[in-house]
């Protein structure tokens, strides 16, 4: 379970952390947060992120938003060199998205692509600690508002049977929402 987790982050929110170049340090994630109802062209937006960065508190966790709010955010990239040699500056700037999956009050962020994202096959799962009912499961990723720690209990479909599974949440963001991760 923890395997789709990893890969649901990965195809469905902006990278968190990018892999080390071999012979250099590990960069740092981005830094991010909510700012909806910004007009204008990219750079008038973008202008909007870096002004507001210093008095706006930002987050390097994953990009996960509330369900009621729209898919609208500044982010900081760090400065970064790519394969081929080419370095990015990095800076703010605001992106519009789209809401990925969503669960309890919170969804995923999807950012601004050319390609089409690959579906995701979430399991069906519903928070309880009695797997004998599984109506009003939901197939979405672990997802809660809450806060960093905080124990959750859920069944997920395993092999055609709900199974009780205990995790806890992580990478809470300034909106309070977390994913689930099952303990081990």
């Amino acid at each position: 379970m923890t395997k789709l987790i990893v890969c649901l982050v990965a195809v469905s929110s902006v990278v968190v952390a990018q892999n080390p170049p071999a012979d250099g340090p590990a960069l740092a994630p981005p830094v991010w947060f909510l700012r909806k109802g910004l007009d204008g062209s990219f750079g008038e937006r973008t202008a909007v992120c870096a002004a507001e960065a210093d008095s706006t508190p930002s987050s390097p966790t994953l990009i996960l938003i509330p369900s009621e709010e729209p898919a609208e955010i500044c982010i900081n990239f760090p400065p970064r060199t790519l394969p081929d040699g080419r370095r990015l500056t990095g800076g703010w700037r605001h992106d519009i998205g789209e809401k990925g999956a969503c669960a309890n009050g919170c969804c995923s962020f999807n950012p601004p692509t050319k390609n089409a994202r690959e579906p995701v096959d979430h399991p069906a799962w519903f928070e309880s600690t009695d797997c004998s009912s599984p109506a009003g499961s939901v197939n979405a990723p672990f997802l809660f508002k809450g806060q960093e720690g905080e124990v959750k209990n859920v069944c997920v479909e395993r092999d055609g049977a709900f199974v009780a599974v205990s995790g806890r949440l992580s990478n809470c963001g300034p909106s309070s929402c977390c994913i689930m991760y099952e303990d081990q």
